[in-house]
């Protein structure tokens, strides 16, 4: 005699199906229901998710060219993230679209943790966090991860190196005067 269910063992059944179906939308669901809740942009205004990551990012890639004295570091992270919001509204909407999206799985816990493996939260974050995050994005296996690394990154850079305000930041004295 021929026993059926020795011969198709990992044949799924219909109902395993439909529940492992379920389940997935489920998460998926509450995935996307995370990032449009903290979105990075509404209206074209940097929402306090979005100002936070672009916080976090700027702090991680252009730190050490900022001043020590937290006041000053302030004022111009500030006129830095007003630059880069500036910067995201000159953007073509799709791209706008597209970068709204990153803001929000970089903005919720579930999702920084799944692209960055860093818990924290990116203005509660140090230094060496900031940069293992940045690190485990870049060096990631997913070019879906390595991408959202590189498009971030160089939405940090070109908003903060094309305001003159930084060049003296960066020893870039300007241009020479003709």
């Amino acid at each position: 005699m021929v026993d059926r269910s020795i011969d198709h063992p990992l044949q799924p059944k219909r109902r395993w199906f439909l529940k492992t179906a379920l389940a997935i939308g489920a998460v998926g669901g509450a995935l996307g229901a995370l990032v449009y809740w903290h979105r990075g942009m509404s209206n074209g205004k940097l929402t306090e998710h979005g100002r936070d990551v672009f916080r976090g990012l700027t702090m991680a890639i252009v730190g050490p060219m900022l001043p020590k004295d937290k006041a000053q570091r302030d004022a111009i992270m500030e006129g830095h993230l007003a630059h880069t919001e500036e910067f995201l509204n000159g953007m073509p909407n799709v791209l706008q679209i597209e970068i709204n999206a990153l803001l929000g799985l970089l903005g919720n816990y579930p999702t920084r943790k799944m692209l960055t493996g860093m818990g924290a939260s990116w203005s509660d974050a140090t230094e060496d966090e900031l940069a293992q995050a940045l690190e485990t994005m870049r060096l990631n296996p997913l070019p879906s991860t390595r991408l959202t690394y590189q498009v971030m990154r160089s939405i940090v850079c070109m908003s903060f190196y094309s305001n003159s305000a930084h060049w003296p930041l960066t020893g870039y004295p300007g241009p020479v005067q003709i």
